[in-house]
């Protein structure tokens, strides 16, 4: 399923119920300073009650914050309205923390997805073929405690029969060392195989190849091409004890190759995309924009009409000017999330790096760095872009 089906589905199920709807994005990784001594109950109290949320919304919404001693999650998400409609959401994935009572707020789990779409990791050491795919492991409330101690990543638990061991020991002079290069080929032919069969099976759009450099350089050789084409990364990274430390580095990659290929699809904006907030959403409701990338939490508001699924540019305009029906001012990420999955296209926020919540950790900030995506999308484009399926003054390309 798509993006842009995902936001219609989740947007067509909290538009079901009766508002106002409270949504609540609580930060609770014990990593950051902010939440030691478990700060993000008294942050959630205190924002539910500036907010003046009715007491049997927030009641719920404490209570099962309440029962959190030790969160195995990073991120919970919660959608509450007055008709008795409860869900929570645990997430392996840090995001930035939110509170609104009134339209429901889902910027924050597209922003979620797409920081997150799913990588492989494939591990090739001398005798064995392990594989991880990342997951952003949204689980709802009846399935807590089932997230992995290993973050986003988890090891899809294989048992390949046929699979040869390598072993050390001899030469490719001799008839052994002819036999064991033989098995070698073979086993990362099969490991090839195998690996194109996880990707399938867990729909994984981007390959990480790691282990020592002799081994990976010999798989990516024996990867069937379509396999190739998807790996973004080759490090020496090896299966270590404690996996503590192994599973950092894995997160690390992530975050290096998620950056390069924002930067890349910016790059891409450069020579046939549209740039600017009034331009790329005039061309977006046109249906000419097949990729959206916004910097995260983007500045301004813009009408709105909910009967055509409209942006208005005109922020003076009370009545839409195709159905002459009322206009509302609405939050310009708000509107993106919405107009993005109303034309079926891809919307991708791009935040600061190391940007995690709207509370104190200043001392985790870094000064801008000019090559970053979100400094480049905030100087140079107005904080917006987007990849145009095709241009109005060219013919439509394939």
């Amino acid at each position: 399923m798509t993006q842009a089906e995902d936001v219609r589905r989740l947007n067509e199920r909290l538009a079901g119920h009766q508002g106002p709807l409270l949504s609540v994005y609580l930060s609770v990784n014990a990593r950051y300073s902010e939440n030691q001594g478990q700060a993000y109950k008294v942050r959630l109290k205190d924002a539910l009650q500036e907010m003046e949320v009715p007491e049997d919304l927030a009641g719920r919404v404490r209570e099962s914050v309440e029962e959190e001693v030790r969160p195995r999650a990073r991120s919970l998400i919660f959608f509450v309205a007055p008709d008795g409609f409860f869900e929570r959401y645990d997430l392996q994935v840090d995001l930035p923390e939110a509170f609104r009572f009134g339209e429901p707020y889902v910027a924050p789990l597209v922003l979620a997805v797409d920081e997150h779409e799913r990588y492989g990791v494939a591990i090739v050491e001398a005798e064995e073929f392990r594989f991880f795919v990342s997951e952003l492991v949204i689980i709802p409330e009846e399935g807590r405690g089932a997230a992995p101690e290993s973050g986003f990543f988890r090891e899809v638990d294989i048992k390949p029969h046929g699979m040869y061991p390598v072993s050390g020991g001899s030469t490719d002079m001799d008839p052994a060392g002819r036999t064991q290069q033989t098995n070698l080929r073979r086993f990362f032919k099969e490991a090839g195989e195998l690996t194109r069969k996880l990707m399938f099976q867990d729909n994984v759009r981007h390959l990480i190849i790691a282990g020592p450099k002799e081994r990976t350089v010999v798989f990516r050789g024996e990867l069937p091409q379509e396999v190739k084409d998807k790996v973004i990364a080759e490090e020496n990274i090896l299966a270590e004890v404690p996996e503590k430390g192994f599973f950092d580095r894995l997160e690390a990659v992530h975050e290096r190759a998620e950056n390069e290929r924002k930067a890349d699809l910016i790059a891409q904006a450069r020579e046939n995309g549209v740039r600017g907030v009034r331009d790329t959403i005039e061309a977006l409701q046109e249906g000419r924009v097949y990729h959206v990338v916004s910097l995260w939490q983007i500045e301004g508001e813009i009408r709105w009409c909910d009967h055509d699924e409209l942006a208005i540019a005109d922020i003076s305009a009370e009545e839409c000017p195709f159905c002459g029906r009322q206009t509302r001012v609405r939050p310009l990420m708000d509107v993106l999330v919405d107009l993005a999955a109303a034309r079926g296209a891809r919307l991708e926020f791009v935040r600061t790096h190391d940007e995690v919540a709207e509370t104190p950790n200043e001392d985790m900030r870094r000064e801008p760095d000019p090559e970053d995506p979100a400094t480049v999308l905030r100087q140079e484009f107005e904080g917006l872009v987007g990849l145009l399926r095709y241009s109005l003054t060219e013919p439509e390309q394939p």
